[in-house]
């Protein structure tokens, strides 16, 4: 059993139940730290649709926080939410280019990444 992330009706990943409920519970958390939604829509226990728009806005600002910090430990505790957001997307048809030689450096572990994510 697993979870299913949809765009448009298009599944952008489906990890197994547990990874999927760690995802979800970890953007909450972060949402709610940043006072934002993070575009994630319940359809089902299992099954989340994703409101681009809202998840676009949820990602950037996980980018700025990450990026806008030098504290270690937050950042490793922000980057594998920021890289499967950023993955889902992607495949969601949605682009958030990197500013800077450091976010560049960060995208270019998208690839490797996201064929570790399931569809």
């Amino acid at each position: 059993m697993g979870y299913i992330f949809d765009v448009d009706d298009e599944t952008v990943w489906s990890p197994s139940l547990r990874v999927g409920q760690l995802y979800v519970n970890l953007a909450e958390a972060i949402a709610r730290t940043l006072e934002i939604s993070t575009g994630l829509e319940a359809v089902a226990e299992d099954m989340y649709d994703i409101d681009t728009s809202v998840f676009g806005d949820f990602t950037r600002a996980l980018v700025q926080d990450f990026f806008s910090t030098r504290h270690v430990v937050a950042q490793e505790m922000l980057r594998g939410v920021l890289l499967a957001s950023l993955v889902m997307l992607q495949r969601g048809g949605v682009e958030i280019t990197p500013e800077g030689e450091e976010q560049k450096s960060f995208w270019s572990a998208l690839p490797e990444f996201a064929q570790r994510m399931p569809m």
